[in-house]
């Protein structure tokens, strides 16, 4: 059993440090995924009648509990597919049976096993979804003769769309690009493990970590839980090449340990998780309102950064065109353009 320390002891001062480079790598990683951007600038939000007329007289959009949405099985494929990563790791890589990087890489491979769920080891995790096409048969399909919509969303950068932010202040959110190729996927995961495990097989670092109990703040458990968490929030960008048509952008709401924007009041606010009823359960769900800070395209940010509004191509064109306008109008909305899919369809 390693020995409790402080931050001035020697074994500490070489964790932190080596927890720092991870920190620094996890951070340039964001920076990059940053630089990628929808090619007009904006994402689409498909949704029914009832739901845009919801999301623009209430000023909101819901996040969904991942693991409630018709594709639920999604989180648990991101997992199945660390668990794959990890396993492939440690063949190509092999390293020593004693080593920390072979025991990190067990210990995640326990935590993504095929039993996660069922551990209750997921953290909650609420999705809206976006769509990079403004016009995409597969979605309009899904509406039927019912019709449909799509709200157009002004975005900065991967990880900033404009003017939204989750009401739970505890939580953060990035807009994530889904990955759909699986050797992809599986390079990415193998890139975060090749770039950190070898600094814990460091001398200093190894000497470090075994002199120090595990179940301490600088501990195994906790350096494990950052790699953790970096893995996760990797993963949630992951889903299954059969639904490559979707074109699909993700805005992931969740609290994350590495990435501290959010207000943290000692749990002393109830976290205002909301509920709905779908096909006969309980569906949690949080909201994202108007971040209120002033920034370009939406002025002192107290409205939804909507760019459009487009009417499917089911139902009448001409109403259903100059309702939406009138919405639009009457909610202070004048500048987003109102247009209407011009596609064929036929039910």
């Amino acid at each position: 059993m390693g020995k409790m320390v402080t931050v001035s002891d020697p074994a500490a001062r070489v964790i932190i440090a080596a927890h720092n480079r991870i920190l620094r790598y996890h951070n340039d990683r964001e920076q990059a995924a940053k630089k990628q951007r929808p090619d007009d600038g904006v994402l689409y939000h498909y949704t029914t009648a009832e739901g845009l007329k919801g999301i623009i007289e209430n000023e909101e959009l819901w996040a969904t509990s991942a693991y409630y949405m018709n594709d639920s099985a999604e989180i648990l494929y991101g997992y199945r597919l660390l668990d794959l990563a990890i396993e492939n790791w440690l063949k190509q890589r092999n390293p020593p049976e004693d080593s920390i990087s072979r025991g990190f890489a067990e210990s995640l491979r326990r935590y993504f096993g095929h039993d996660a769920l069922e551990r209750n080891v997921i953290t909650p995790i609420y999705l809206t979804c976006f769509c990079e096409e403004s016009n995409l048969l597969s979605q309009w399909r899904a509406y039927g003769s019912s019709g449909g919509y799509n709200i157009g969303f002004n975005v900065v950068a991967e990880g900033i769309v404009y003017g939204l932010k989750p009401e739970p202040r505890v939580y953060t959110s990035r807009c994530v690009k889904v990955e759909y190729d699986r050797d992809k996927q599986i390079c990415r995961v193998m890139e975060i493990l090749d770039s950190v495990l070898p600094i814990f097989d460091e001398r200093e670092v190894t000497d470090a970590v075994r002199s120090i109990d595990p179940l301490s703040p600088l501990g195994f458990a906790q350096l494990s839980g950052i790699v953790q968490e970096m893995l996760v929030e990797e993963s949630i960008g992951f889903k299954d090449a059969a639904f490559t048509v979707e074109k699909e952008w993700r805005f992931v709401v969740r609290s994350r340990e590495l990435l501290k924007q959010g207000v943290d009041d000692g749990d002393h606010t109830n976290l205002p998780i909301h509920f709905r009823t779908a096909r006969g359960q309980l569906v949690p769900f949080v909201k994202l309102k108007p971040s209120k800070a002033p920034m370009p395209l939406i002025g002192d940010g107290r409205k939804l950064p909507i760019a459009s509004v487009r009417c499917g191509p089911a139902g009448d064109r001409i109403s259903a065109w100059m309702a939406v306008r009138y919405l639009l109008d009457g909610k202070g909305y004048k500048s987003a353009r109102v247009d209407r899919s011009e596609i064929s369809l036929a039910f």
